[in-house]
């Protein structure tokens, strides 16, 4: 059975849905057969920037109530035959009960090597559903103090419901919008394994739009740093740092190394 893990914050806004899709789309890019499950019951966004907007017909909810077949609830990736898609309820009155939920993630999870469940910012009914039925937890926080101190909190919350350690990705590392910690301050406040740093950039607000993950382009730096974030992942590792080579100069947005121009199609 796949490995579930659920990707959470304590706070919102910090960029935790852009972090699932692309460290989903990279792990597909790794050659793993990957589902991505949205549990952000009432505000589901994951579907933006996989740019599968337009392809929502079930949801999760029905496929647990009996209303549809798992294969019409599951949307496959376009450009990756291996990364599917699971959409929630819009509706936040269709929040799961957690054991349904779990027995519903944990069928899904037969047909996969990942699971990533992008988890409600909090604490409340949606991010325990979450965990609940996970695994594993990766914490994704900013260096902003007040998302480090609800990260914290998250932290010892998932304490007493996950067995395995969670892990960081400090994303926006370098905002220049905001009083921020340092790295070494980050790691040391949580006290758990880094996985990855992803910096501010312009070309994740970019593909966010398009609906094209960054990491589908290894040439981008972004797209490099989630793709090392995978790697960790699989070889159950903590390497944050890694070779960085110079920005490649984009005169076409999101090329992939095959040399298809993904930038074309899938508009959000």
């Amino acid at each position: 059975m796949a490995r579930v893990i659920c990707i959470t914050s304590g706070k919102g806004g910090v960029g935790k849905t852009t972090v699932t899709a692309n460290l989903g789309t990279s792990l597909a890019c790794l050659g793993q057969k990957v589902c991505l499950i949205d549990a952000d019951f009432g505000l589901r966004n994951l579907d933006i920037p996989l740019g599968l907007s337009s392809r929502l017909n079930y949801d999760i909810s029905d496929f647990m109530a009996g209303r549809c077949g798992l294969h019409q609830v599951t949307i496959q990736d376009k450009r990756l035959s291996n990364l599917s898609f699971i959409s929630c309820s819009g509706s936040a009155d269709h929040d799961e009960d957690p054991g349904l939920f779990r027995d519903g993630v944990h069928f899904i999870a037969q047909d996969y090597d990942y699971v990533l469940i992008d988890s409600p910012a909090g604490i409340e009914n949606g991010f325990r559903n979450a965990v609940y039925a996970a695994d594993e937890a990766i914490i994704v926080t900013t260096p902003n103090r007040t998302a480090i101190q609800d990260a914290d909190r998250v932290i010892g919350l998932m304490s007493d419901m996950i067995d395995a350690p969670p892990q960081l990705i400090v994303n926006m590392a370098d905002d220049p919008a905001d009083r921020v910690l340092k790295l070494e301050d980050i790691m040391n406040i949580l006290n758990i394994g880094l996985i990855g740093v992803i910096h501010m950039d312009m070309d994740i607000m970019r593909s966010v739009a398009k609906g094209i993950p960054i990491a589908l382009d290894p040439e981008l730096e972004s797209g490099r740093r989630f793709r090392h974030i995978a790697h960790n992942v699989v070889q159950n590792e903590q390497e944050y740092v890694f070779a960085e080579k110079p920005k490649k100069k984009r005169n076409r947005l999101f090329s992939f190394s095959k040399g298809l121009l993904w930038g074309q199609s899938n508009s959000v």
